[in-house]
């Protein structure tokens, strides 16, 4: 049996085999003549559809040709404007074919376990030769190091594997025709030893021009009338076209749980070579292929009369098809009567792709077992009848139909290279996934949170119209679950972000996401940052706490489970029962007691903080108000969790056995609080804010200070307490939990917190001082200068957890005033609302500024998306016209061109600078070029811009060269902006001698006419 599948069995049919040591076809792109995705390749090939062109009426033969040949979407894959131009399409093209196979797959490199590798193949350096390397100026500008690794086949794998971030091997492969289907075959053998996890696999073939043209040779390879007629007496030829195939391929054994899907799984391949048996070294040889066919049936385990189909070669030659009928008559032909074998071939449909011809006709077989439908060979005006096929079993199908009921859906692909390397590869359709056994349905609604990304705003604009058009069209049977965790476990996070949450009944969600979408084609999303810092706040006693938890305990699990262990840990303490806490009602009145409120608090926060580092989301930060410094210190390994609990029971009965006293908050600062205290037996306790002051006493006094605060026209709020904390009532118990605290063991933080008490950065001195966290608990909290402390500390985000509005709002008010761009998010906003949506706003919220938080589970299947819309920006060196000997000695060096037809401007670079031009303009000039952005700022930095040190020793030669200057590398990592580096040249230029410069000049010329003349 097959190492790659020991346990297939045909005769089950390949719905029912399991296959241990498969490897699967995930993920699959195309773009090929008539077609740039697999579903309108599909469409056309079903139907009949021949994409060639065929003689034009003045006797002009075309090759076939693919969309997007001259474009690329540059920002995407961060390559400069000039880079990309001067980067052979081929390498392109394959680059956004795979970007479009990773995504079919649901495959992010950025997530993915484990390595990616690549093993593809491209046609010849055309290019490269007839457009860069002509070019003066491009070779002059970028030269001819970066040239070579935008256009040598040699970093064809490399240069992808760098553009998507893929650790795997990265192997070019080049064997001519077969080249994608033997990188299939390689790709295939480095899965099963183990070198990769996952693989990319495949070729690519561009012609040049639009109207790309080729000549028929009486006795060549190629058609004489622009039609390729496979099988077909009287076939003269093939039609050379463009295009381009990548297959993403994943062991069978590491799909479970993934969400991907198997589009199909391959049961064997093999690769061989014609040697010398055969009439030249381009003629093939039906010995060596027949070998191959039978080598890929023993490798895969089965019989010839287990194959129903088998994608040929059929390349419309006369030799080549003649060859490859005999080789196939000699392996497949001897079947049962009941046993027919199908044969197709894509060539007629879209031409000869050269080295993609390979992996297109797997693509094609991929689909054909997919949909259980033998495809047609397409039949054209001019065909002769079919030729003699060699096996009474063989048929070439002329329209579409079902797969033969009963028959495994089993297939053959071949591939014969000019040259003699020959590569057969056998598949079948993957299994249907069935449900988990005994798998009960979940009784948990929880939200569902949608998140979008580009490169660039225009993108996610038209990302954001293209899926509302699709989630109303053919994605409206999709589950919308399936949608939502496609868009955010299966696609890369780019720079341009969106998100939302969206309520947990699918249908509303659905419409909700859908007018979500529409909003965004109009509007914008968000840059998103780079390494975000994130600071956590956590409340103090005096916000309202019926309810909280609730919602989230509800749809989590883990925060449930955490809210029961730290509640347990409460009760071990001797504190109170909190195991139904989230239950009570707003009017119980164990939420006004100190004694219970404060443990609340504690446990709240702990199992925010807790879920929160769940999703990813670990605050370099953290600042608590009042009882939510002790949780923050907690959190940070200051006190144990069980030392913690213990604090709170004794703290929250302290400050409860207190005299009784209230607390009221006044529109006013902290000066004008103190003057209309005066005299009575109230306290300033907490600074919120600059007109933000709560001041607490005995009943009768705090009533005396309202009044007086009236008479001011100072509005009051009496806050839901019953004990006046941080005032001169909390003295007894400050002191008795500063006993206390000094029997425990404290450490210092793990994490920095701001401290309350202070308003400063917490030292490790103070947090394991048991006298501080006394005079923390009967002193003011002056959180207004702590959050002054911790925007110094510049965090990008802000998360407010459990109720912590009035905090975060202090937060917001500050920023704003400071004119910070601070992000602030409330985890859980107020009471009775909903925690969950609270909580997938929120990861909504920093998931768009930048941060990477888990999200929700994953998907059960990857939805069939849209694709990426990629930048319609033309990127193209032009080829030389043909010039008179005399002309081309007198002619300008010509600039090289890339236009843009999307949001982003990119025009042609400056003219090259002449003698009579400022050192600034001409240094301004070979920036631009360098770069091929035409409008530069004096403070554009030239590594933000997208250079690299091998960008920047090429512009230092360049420089010197121009302006006869000696700047150094350093100079530029020195005064790395444009303005700055305009400075630094025109300062050596100034200290050039001219004079004997010119001199030195002059007898060079000198010798050199010498030596001419002699």
């Amino acid at each position: 049996m097959s190492e790659y599948s020991q346990d297939h069995d045909p005769s089950t049919g390949a719905e029912e085999a399991e296959q241990t040591d498969a490897v699967a076809v995930v993920g699959l792109s195309l773009r090929v003549p008539g077609s740039a995705d697999p579903t309108s390749f599909w469409q056309s090939v079903t139907d009949g559809v021949v994409s060639l062109r065929a003689d034009a009426p003045d006797g002009g033969l075309y090759a076939g040709q693919i969309d997007r040949f001259d474009r690329f979407d540059a920002d995407l894959f961060g390559m400069l404007p000039a880079q990309a131009a001067a980067t052979d399409p081929q390498h392109r093209v394959l680059t956004e074919v795979a970007w479009q196979a990773l995504e079919d797959a649901g495959v992010d490199p950025e997530r993915a376990t484990g390595r990616i590798g690549v093993f593809v193949g491209c046609g010849s350096e055309t290019y490269y030769r007839e457009h860069v390397l002509k070019d003066e100026k491009t070779v002059r500008v970028l030269g001819t190091e970066q040239l070579a690794l935008g256009n040598s086949r040699d970093f064809l794998a490399t240069g992808l594997a760098y553009r998507l971030g893929l650790t795997g091997p990265a192997i070019t492969v080049q064997t001519a025709c077969s080249t994608s289907l033997v990188a299939v075959h390689q790709a295939i053998r480095s899965l099963l030893t183990y070198e990769c996890d996952i693989a990319i696999a495949g070729g690519a073939t561009v012609h040049l021009d639009e109207e790309q043209g080729y000549v028929f040779t009486e006795g060549g390879i190629t058609s004489p009338d622009g039609r390729c007629r496979a099988f077909t007496e009287g076939s003269a030829g093939t039609v050379p076209s463009s295009g381009a195939g990548i297959v993403v391929l994943r062991r069978v054994s590491d799909l479970p749980g993934t969400g991907e899907n198997a589009r199909a799984h391959l049961l064997g391949s093999a690769v061989n070579n014609d040697g010398a048996a055969r009439m030249s070294p381009t003629a093939p040889s039906p010995r060596g292929q027949a070998d191959v066919l039978r080598e890929a049936l023993a490798v895969a385990g089965l019989e010839p009369a287990d194959v129903g189909y088998v994608e040929t070669h059929g390349t419309g030659t006369t030799l080549g098809d003649q060859v490859e009928l005999a080789a196939l008559a000699e392996v497949y032909g001897r079947r049962p009567a009941d046993s027919g074998l199908a044969l197709g071939a894509v060539k007629p449909n879209i031409g000869h792709c050269d080295a993609a011809a390979g992996v297109i006709g797997l693509i094609k077989a991929v689909l054909a077992v997919e949909a259980a439908v033998v495809p047609p060979v397409p039949a054209q005006p001019g065909d002769g009848p079919d030729v003699e096929l060699g096996s009474a079993s063989f048929e070439l199908p002329r329209v579409s139909r079902p797969w033969p009921a009963g028959r495994p859906r089993t297939a053959g692909v071949s591939s014969f290279g000019l040259g003699g390397t020959n590569c057969h590869v056998l598949l079948t359709a993957a299994p249907r996934p069935a449900p988990p056994a005994g798998a009960a349905p979940s009784t948990r609604r929880e939200p569902h949170l949608a998140a979008l990304s580009a490169a660039t705003p225009g993108a996610l604009r038209r990302k954001a119209h293209d899926l509302a058009a699709w989630l109303e069209g053919d994605g409206a049977e999709v589950p919308v679950g399936d949608v939502t965790g496609t868009l955010w476990h299966h696609r890369r996070a780019l720079p341009e972000r969106w998100a939302t949450a969206l309520p947990a009944d699918p249908a509303q969600a659905r419409e909700r996401l859908v007018a979500a979408l529409t909003v965004l084609t109009g509007n914008g999303g968000r840059r998103a940052l780079t390494a975000p810092r994130l600071a956590a706040v956590l409340p103090g006693q005096g916000v309202a706490l019926a309810g909280a938890g609730a919602g989230l305990a509800a749809v989590d699990e883990r925060f449930a489970a955490d809210l029961a262990g730290l509640a347990a840990e409460v009760s071990r303490a001797g504190g109170p029962d909190l195991a139904d806490a989230r239950n009570w009602p707003a009017d119980d009145p164990r939420l006004l007691d100190t004694a219970v409120v404060q443990p609340l608090l504690l446990i709240l926060g702990l199992a925010g903080l807790r879920h929160a580092e769940r999703h990813g989301l670990a605050p370099a930060l953290l600042l608590g108000h009042s009882i939510g410094e002790l949780t923050a210190a907690t959190h940070a390994g200051v006190f144990s969790v069980a030392d913690a609990a213990a604090a709170v029971v004794r703290r929250g009965r302290l400050m409860a056995s207190a005299e009784p006293g209230t607390m009221t908050a006044v529109r006013a600062g902290e000066e004008t609080a103190v003057r209309l205290a005066a005299g009575l037996e109230v306290d300033v306790c907490v600074l919120n804010g600059p007109d933000n002051t709560v001041c607490g006493g005995p009943e009768e006094a705090l009533a005396v200070f309202e009044a007086r605060c009236a008479e001011a026209g100072l509005r009051t709020t009496r806050l839901p307490v019953t004990r006046a904390g941080h005032s001169r009532a909390m003295a007894g118990a400050a002191r008795e939990f500063e006993a206390f605290v000094a029997t425990l063991t404290l450490s210092a933080p793990a994490v920095p917190i701001v401290s309350g008490l202070t308003g400063e950065l917490l030292t490790d001195a103070q947090a394991v001082d048991p006298a501080y966290w006394g005079s923390q608990l009967s002193n003011p909290v002056r959180f207004t200068d702590a959050v002054a402390t911790l925007l110094e500390a510049a965090p990008d985000t802000v998360l407010g957890l459990h109720r912590s509005h009035a905090a975060t709002a202090e937060v917001r008010r500050a920023a704003s005033a400071a004119r910070r761009d601070l992000l602030v998010v409330d985890a859980a906003d107020r009471a009775g609302a909903d925690e969950a949506a609270d909580w997938y706003g929120a990861l909504a919220a920093l998931w768009t500024a930048g941060h990477t938080p888990a999200g929700p589970a994953r998907p059960a299947h990857v939805a069939a998306l849209p694709a990426y819309p990629f930048a319609d920006q033309r990127h193209w060196v032009a080829a030389p016209e043909p010039q008179p000997l005399q002309a081309l000695a007198d002619a300008p060096v010509p600039a090289l061109t890339v236009t843009a037809e999307d949001a982003v401007p990119v025009t042609a670079p400056a003219e090259e600078p002449s003698g009579d031009v400022s050192t600034a303009d001409a240094v301004r000039a070979l920036w631009q070029d360098t770069f091929g952005i035409a409008e530069l700022r004096p403070q554009d930095n030239f590594f933000d811009l997208g250079g690299t040190s091998l960008h920047a020793a090429h512009l230092v030669s360049v420089v010197n060269d121009a302006l006869l200057v000696e700047i150094r590398l350093q100079d530029l990592y020195e005064n790395s902006s444009l303005a700055g580096f305009i400075a630094r040249t025109e300062e050596l230029a100034a200290e050039r001698d001219d004079v004997a410069l010119l001199r030195l000049l002059e007898e060079i010329e000198s010798e050199e006419g010498q030596n001419s003349h002699e």
